[in-house]
């Protein structure tokens, strides 16, 4: 597999938002009456006690380096201090969305929408819309014009190497090891180089090729796995 037939799809760059979501910077109306619809049957199906400070879109449909493979990405924002719950509250949203994205398949104009519940406390990088508030809380980045395709491309060979040994590995522990590490990778580069930054555009590329799928999926087959027991 070669990480450089995926690179580009990976940093398409446009001239505006997505028309599809957006009339020039502001949400279509149909489209947030129906991103608040999804909010409220997913807050419904987690089925705890949180409040909602707010509800917000992140990620490539928030600026102007959208592909075809972009999904929209919808928080709740909520504030963990304030909710009543015996379980480790991350981990808990985190199996629920997982839960939900299996049971719902949900699109806006064929674009997926990927549900989370947030921290307050621990905003998202990179550009971010409020739904409820209907306005911009914190603008995406202007592209740049001088992104280095050759060190994308390295960056994303690296991590495209070590996916694909730690799939050969057939080993659990090394695999989550491998998927810990690279999403630690993304938010650390995003954080220090934002959204055009080589640590993000790597990772793109890396999605956009199939990759994290492979690895997630060849978790899952090995935690049922190790959970089963065989005849």
């Amino acid at each position: 597999m070669k990480i450089r037939e995926f690179l580009s799809p990976g940093i398409t760059i446009h001239n505006d938002l997505n028309p599809l979501l957006w009339d020039k910077d502001h949400l279509k109306p149909e489209v947030k009456k129906k991103l608040y619809l999804i909010a409220q049957h997913f807050k419904k199906f987690v089925d705890v006690d949180f409040p909602v400070v707010d509800i917000i879109i992140t990620g490539g449909q928030t600026g102007k380096y959208y592909t075809s493979q972009s999904d929209l990405d919808l928080h709740l924002i909520t504030d963990y201090r304030q909710i009543d719950c015996d379980q480790e509250l991350e981990e808990l949203f985190d199996t629920k969305r997982m839960l939900y994205k299996k049971r719902y398949d949900i699109q806006i104009k064929g674009i997926e929408v990927e549900l989370y519940v947030e921290d307050i406390n621990q905003p998202a990088i990179g550009g971010a819309y409020s739904i409820i508030n209907d306005k911009w809380i914190k603008p995406s980045t202007s592209p740049k014009q001088n992104i280095d395709q050759t060190d994308i491309t390295k960056h994303a060979e690296k991590l495209s190497s070590l996916i694909q040994h730690s799939l050969s590995s057939n080993d659990l522990e090394t695999l989550e090891r491998v998927k810990n590490f690279i999403s630690l990778y993304r938010r650390q580069g995003l954080s220090k180089d934002g959204e055009y930054g080589v640590a993000n555009l790597a990772f793109k590329s890396i999605r956009n090729s199939g990759l994290i799928d492979q690895l997630r999926n060849k978790i899952k087959d090995l935690e049922s796995e190790k959970l089963s027991l065989r005849q």
